[in-house]
C-alpha cells in the first residue's frame, strides 16, 4: 500500500521461521530500511501477553477467575463488584472502555497518568451492560488486568513478563514501550493526513499500559509463536481454555477467547490479533491446523 511507509513479516510454519523480510521504510526521515530486526509498538498484541501473565498466576494460586475485579483490586468502584478476573479477560464485564471517550483520545493520552486517573473518568460510568451478558471489545479491562499482575506478582508489569516471558524465551527486542529510551532499530510511526506523511503522534504509555504498550520484532514474535501451547509457560488445558470462546449468558459464543480473536479464514481456523497505535498497525494469525503463523508489523 502507498500509505504504508514500512512492513516487517514474517512466516513461521512447524515453529521455525520460513520466511522473514523487511519492506520500505523505518524512517522517512532519515532513509533507513525495514528488516525483519525492526522494532516496532505492536499495539493490542500487548493483549495476548498480558492474558499469559495472568493465567501463570491463576495457576499459581494468586488470582481466581472467578474472582471480583474489586477483590483482586483495590480502590475499584463497588459497582463493579459482579465483574469478574474472567470479564475482563474475554471483553464481556460491561465495564466502559476509556479510549471510547472521545475527549479522552483527544485532549488526554498525550500526558502520562496514574491509575487513579484513568480510573477517575470511568468510574462514575455505569455498566453497560450485565457482566456476561454481550461482548465489547475494552481496553479498561486489559489495563486492570496489568495492575492486577502487579498486585498479585509483586512485582511491574513489565518486570514480571521479562522475567517469565521475554528472558526465557530469549525475545531480546520485546519490552513495554518507553519513548524515551534509545532503542536501536526502532522504527518511527507515521500517518497519511492531508495527502503528505506527517510523524504520527507520540501518546504516553501510561495510557496503553497492559492492552497496548509493547514494542517487539516479527522474529522475536515467532519466538513467541514457537512457545504458544508449550508446557514451558502453561499447561497444555490453560492454553486451550484462552483459545476457547466466550460464551454469554444467553448462550452464544463471542469470537473472542483470552487475549486471542478467534475465528477462521476460508474455512481455515485461526486465533489471532490486531493491533493499532498511532503510528502503528499489526496483525499475527495463527493456524493451528495448518501449522502456520503469519506475523505483520507496520509503521
Amino acid at each position: 500500500s502507498q500509505h504504508i511507509p514500512g512492513l516487517s513479516l514474517a512466516v513461521v510454519r512447524g515453529g521455525a521461521v520460513v520466511w522473514a523480510g523487511g519492506y520500505g521504510l523505518a524512517s522517512l526521515e532519515l532513509d533507513v530500511q525495514v528488516t525483519p530486526e525492526t522494532i516496532f509498538q505492536i499495539g493490542s498484541i500487548t493483549k495476548q501477553f498480558t492474558a499469559t501473565a495472568i493465567m501463570m498466576l491463576v495457576e499459581e494460586g494468586k488470582i481466581g477467575l472467578e474472582e471480583s475485579v474489586t477483590h483482586a483490586l483495590e480502590g475499584l468502584p463497588a459497582a463493579w463488584e459482579s465483574v469478574t478476573v474472567q470479564h475482563l479477560l474475554d471483553h464481556t464485564s460491561g465495564i466502559k472502555s476509556f479510549t471510547g471517550i472521545p475527549d479522552v483520545m483527544a485532549r488526554l493520552t498525550f500526558l502520562p497518568t496514574s491509575r487513579d486517573e484513568v480510573l477517575a473518568l470511568i468510574a462514575g460510568e455505569p455498566l453497560e451492560f450485565a457482566p456476561g451478558e454481550q461482548f465489547a471489545y475494552n481496553n479498561t479491562g486489559y489495563y486492570l488486568l496489568g495492575h492486577i499482575i502487579e498486585r498479585a506478582s509483586g512485582q511491574p508489569y513489565g518486570d514480571f513478563l521479562q522475567d517469565r516471558i521475554f528472558a526465557p524465551l530469549k525475545m531480546g527486542a520485546t519490552r513495554v514501550n518507553d519513548m524515551k529510551d534509545i532503542l536501536p532499530d526502532r522504527a518511527c510511526g507515521y500517518e497519511w493526513a492531508e495527502d503528505k506523511w506527517r510523524n504520527a503522534d507520540h501518546i504516553s504509555m501510561t495510557w496503553p499500559f497492559s492492552a497496548g504498550a509493547l514494542v517487539s520484532t516479527v522474529l522475536d514474535l515467532a519466538k513467541w509463536d514457537a512457545a504458544l501451547g508449550s508446557k514451558s509457560l502453561l499447561p497444555k488445558s490453560v492454553w486451550e481454555r484462552m483459545w476457547t470462546p466466550a460464551t454469554l449468558t444467553d448462550g452464544t459464543k463471542a469470537d473472542y477467547g483470552f487475549g486471542w480473536v478467534v475465528s477462521d479464514y476460508q474455512g481455515h481456523p485461526s486465533v489471532g490479533h490486531s493491533g493499532g497505535i498511532p503510528g502503528f498497525m499489526s496483525h499475527a494469525e495463527r493456524f493451528p491446523e495448518d501449522d502456520l503463523t503469519v506475523i505483520v508489523l507496520t509503521n
